[in-house]
């Protein structure tokens, strides 16, 4: 039987808290994720998918959607 793992973006796993010391710059690109409105945090991950990944289903954002 074969499982599959889902890799976690660097969003995600700076949100978990399993990856620290990241740079200015993906610092503050997590901070206006969650100050932006929805349509803009759809335009975020669609604009950054190394850093966002393909989706954030936590908070709604799904790759049909973009």
């Amino acid at each position: 039987m074969k499982t599959e793992t889902k890799r976690e973006s660097v969003f995600m796993q700076m949100r978990n808290g399993t990856r620290t010391g990241e740079g200015s710059f993906n610092m503050a690109l997590a901070e206006l994720f969650y100050k932006a409105d929805n349509g803009n945090k759809r335009k975020l991950v669609k604009a950054f998918p190394n850093f966002f990944g393909d989706e954030v289903p936590e908070f709604e954002i799904y790759n049909d959607q973009l």
